[in-house]
């Protein structure tokens, strides 16, 4: 503000103090008193301000009020709320989150793994479903699965075991010397003994009263994804049969067929 503006502001002051000391003594001739007397009083003392007061109290004022803008009154809804800083925060709720646990036998492909009709004439219904989930457990080749199946069981045996329930269907358990956990639950069905023959071949101890597999034989599925040659070799070499499975190649190429 300009010291001109400030002038101005304080003469009409001046011009107001004086009209309001006019009113008083009018109502005072008129009888009025009481309250309305003594507030003149106390106008009439404001009205002594000093110049250099009035001056600073000009000076202070940091808008001149004919270039003010008016105060926005329009109400904020909706989108605009969200966005005005005095709008309240939509409370949140932290969402855990949390990864499954690896599952023992759990599938590692995204489908069931088909089995060629080679396969399928030669395997109980029983060996087929215990095929397919075991190839779908550990990523070994189906048909290398279906062939060693067969060098454990096959024709008529197999068909005896599958009558009684029986899914062990590559003799986990089964030693020279003794049976281990042929009375466990899970051989009762393809799938849970498919996953459980999985899990074993992992190295977890997934068969009541045997124990973990042997390195050999865990090596196996290190093989997962190799050429069948490779995983057949793995199998021969692991120690799991004490032949040795010579025959494994030739059922291999008879289920490929």
């Amino acid at each position: 503000m300009s010291y001109t503006d400030a002038l101005n502001r304080i003469g009409l002051i001046d011009t107001q103090l004086a009209a309001l000391e006019g009113s008083s003594a009018a109502a005072a001739a008129l009888g009025t008193g009481g309250q309305t007397s003594s507030t003149a009083t106390s106008t009439s003392g404001s009205g002594a301000t000093s110049f250099a007061d009035a001056l600073a109290s000009a000076q202070a004022s940091p808008t001149d009020a004919s270039t003010a803008t008016p105060a926005d009154t329009t109400p904020v809804t909706g989108a605009d709320a969200a966005s005005d800083a005095t709008a309240p925060l939509a409370a949140t709720t932290a969402v855990p989150v949390t990864t499954a646990p690896a599952i023992s036998g759990a599938p590692t492909t995204a489908s069931p793994v088909t089995l060629t009709p080679a396969a399928t004439a030669q395997l109980t219904t029983g060996q087929q479903q215990f095929v397919s989930r075991l190839a779908q457990d550990t990523g070994l080749d189906p048909q290398v699965v279906s062939a060693w199946v067969l060098a454990e069981e096959s024709g008529s045996a197999a068909t005896a075991r599958q009558s009684t329930s029986n899914n062990d269907w590559l003799n986990v358990g089964y030693t020279d010397s003794a049976t281990y956990g042929a009375d466990d639950s899970v051989w009762s069905d393809p799938i849970t003994a498919a996953d459980a023959t999985a899990g074993w071949l992992e190295g977890e101890n997934t068969i009541s009263g045997y124990g973990t597999a042997s390195a050999g034989v865990q090596s196996i599925l290190g093989t997962a994804g190799a050429p069948a040659a490779t995983q057949i070799a793995a199998i021969q070499d692991s120690g799991w049969a004490s032949s040795g499975y010579p025959d494994l190649p030739a059922l291999y190429a008879q289920m490929s067929s």
